[in-house]
């Protein structure tokens, strides 16, 4: 199994390296410590399975995971976070993570994760399920990212230049996030944001 590494931290990549080199069909080829880059290593370097750190810089990792799920839908990816946001939990399940775990789980979990994954099936840990069982995010994945964007500081023209779309489809995106949580202006909007706790920036 060729397994791809990405997360920032290179402790925790090296200790990832030791659990699954444990076993003799897991292969680690490639490892990446941002999201800038990832996209091309996935187009050169073919690979089974991709472990994916939410919090990893150069991007949106939910949107990347998104991407990952629609480009190259035999691959496997298993998101690891230390977050336990159940709207961020939620918004992994939501982009069809085949797997989603918290990096303060065992090890043994991991390994579990990843037979149960390959094997065609999903993999949600038992604190990432009580986590979200509650939890309803009113915004679709593209609404999640467009957000996330403005809570970042970003305007309508950066927004549209960064994902590729115009301008009129970004305002039209706005207009729907504002009207699903309820506010009428940016300031209502951020705030809103931080009371949801649907980022950690």
């Amino acid at each position: 199994m060729r397994i791809i590494l990405a997360d920032d931290h290179a402790i925790f990549r090296e200790g990832l390296k030791l659990l699954l080199h444990s076993r003799p069909d897991f292969c680690v080829v490639a490892e990446i410590a941002d999201l800038e880059h990832l996209k091309t290593l996935l187009y050169s370097q073919q690979a089974d399975l991709l472990i994916l750190d939410y919090h990893i810089p150069g991007g949106d990792a939910v949107a990347l995971l998104a991407y990952c799920k629609a480009r190259y839908p035999d691959l496997k990816v298993i998101a690891l976070t230390g977050s336990h946001s159940g709207p961020i939990l939620k918004q992994l399940v939501a982009a069809k993570a085949d797997g989603v775990l918290l990096k303060d789980g065992a090890a043994a979990e991991l390994l579990l994760a990843i037979q149960q994954v390959m094997r065609g099936g999903h993999y949600v840990s038992e604190a990432v399920g009580n986590t979200i069982a509650d939890i309803e995010l009113p915004l679709s994945t593209r609404e999640l990212q467009i957000l996330k964007l403005i809570f970042s500081g970003l305007v309508t023209r950066e927004i549209a230049e960064k994902l590729a779309l115009s301008p009129k489809t970004v305002d039209k995106h706005r207009e729907n996030i504002m009207r699903k949580l309820q506010v009428n202006n940016l300031v209502e909007l951020i705030n809103k944001t931080h009371q949801l706790k649907l980022f950690e920036l």
